[in-house]
């Protein structure tokens, strides 16, 4: 079993291991690891929607292993905040339009240097990134 606690160290992780990626050239990891890092963000936000001693609904356990981003946002019950957060802050609206278009099937894509740059840098700016946003509804 996956705790909430260990999410939250998986996604600080993937930026981590993304930021290392980088500095060594291997940009299409960076990019694709950069995107784990929110989405993991994100289930660290569902994660604390359940309940001891409850069982879940069925629908929810199964939508939690999408990575979808938008649909995890919904599932996560963040996605009203995150715009109202967007609307407030243009550089989180521009880092959400680059971190948005990540998706699972990345990885069977060839990422350039600018590509793995603008991602790491929407999710990982320590002000107006998507992980430190998705931070305070954790």
């Amino acid at each position: 079993m996956i705790t909430k606690a260990d999410l939250e160290l998986l996604s600080e992780a993937r930026l981590i291991d993304a930021r290392e990626l980088f500095k060594a050239a291997r940009f299409s990891a960076a990019y694709y690891l950069s995107g784990y890092a929110i989405e993991l963000g994100i289930k660290v936000c569902i994660a604390k929607l359940f309940q001891a001693d409850a069982i879940p609904d069925k629908g929810l356990v199964n939508a939690v292993y999408s990575h979808k981003l938008d649909e995890l946002l919904g599932l996560a019950g963040i996605k009203e905040q995150l715009k109202d957060d967007m609307n407030n802050d243009p550089a989180l609206s521009a880092a959400w339009g680059v971190a948005s278009k990540w998706n699972e099937a990345s990885r069977y894509e060839m990422w350039d240097q600018f590509a793995a740059a603008s991602i790491l840098n929407a999710v990982g700016d320590p002000n107006h990134g998507v992980l430190q946003c998705l931070k305070k509804h954790w």
